[in-house]
């Protein structure tokens, strides 16, 4: 693959678009690995794809980590640089017996990757029941692809975006529990992402409110 574009979504995110052969094709929610040699020693990380699947190229969306053995390298790629890629891969993606189901997406950080791909393609291919997108974050600055997730409840009037941060500037703030409890009902399916202590705990948190364990699907990106 090829970058063809990279940028900084935030102090420590990237977003990246990649060329893809011809033949590629994926599953919305699905990922993909990126193999890198460092120091002679060959590393595969896995990404969730950000975009709808589309002909060519996809998005990724990357935390860069300033002590990792890989994201630094991944920070310095540029356009026209190449890169070996593996995928797609990962069976998180929506099941069959919620395509007639109000869905429930709750992610932190870069969890709403896979989201971005999947509330695209669903709203695009006209899915009627309600989509509601639960996004958290430490501060404003943090907030991934807003405005776009805001065009999308102006155009889109079965689609909800709700976010919370924890340490906000003014006003209240709190975890995306605090707005998932406001949203259960046992006849939604929820799909969680991010890091395995807030899924562990949005997941409990559903069980605990009466969701069926099989109304409940997650990625643990740790």
């Amino acid at each position: 693959s090829k970058i063809l574009e990279s940028k900084a979504l935030c102090p420590d995110v990237k977003h990246f678009a990649i060329t893809v052969p011809e033949n590629f094709d994926f599953y919305p929610g699905q990922f993909i690995s990126i193999i890198l040699k460092v120091n002679g020693q060959e590393f595969r990380r896995p990404y969730s794809i950000a975009s709808k699947p589309s002909p060519n190229c996809l998005d990724l969306c990357i935390k860069i980590l300033s002590n990792g053995k890989i994201t630094p390298k991944i920070n310095e790629f540029k356009e026209g640089d190449e890169i070996d890629v593996i995928g797609p891969m990962g069976d998180f993606i929506v099941k069959e017996q919620s395509m007639k189901k109000n869905l429930v997406f709750v992610s932190t950080g870069t969890g709403i990757t896979p989201f971005r791909s999947i509330i695209h393609h669903l709203l695009e291919n006209n899915f009627k029941n309600k989509i509601i997108l639960i996004t958290g974050y430490r501060y404003e600055e943090n907030c991934l692809y807003e405005p776009e997730f805001l065009e999308l409840e102006k155009k889109y009037k079965n689609f909800t975006y709700q976010r919370i941060l924890s340490r906000p500037k003014q006003g209240d703030g709190g975890h995306v529990q605090k707005l998932v409890e406001k949203k259960i009902d046992k006849n939604k399916d929820y799909y969680i992402c991010g890091l395995k202590a807030m899924v562990f705990s949005v997941k409990d948190l559903l069980l605990e409110k009466g969701i069926p364990q099989e109304n409940i699907f997650f990625e643990k990106y740790d």
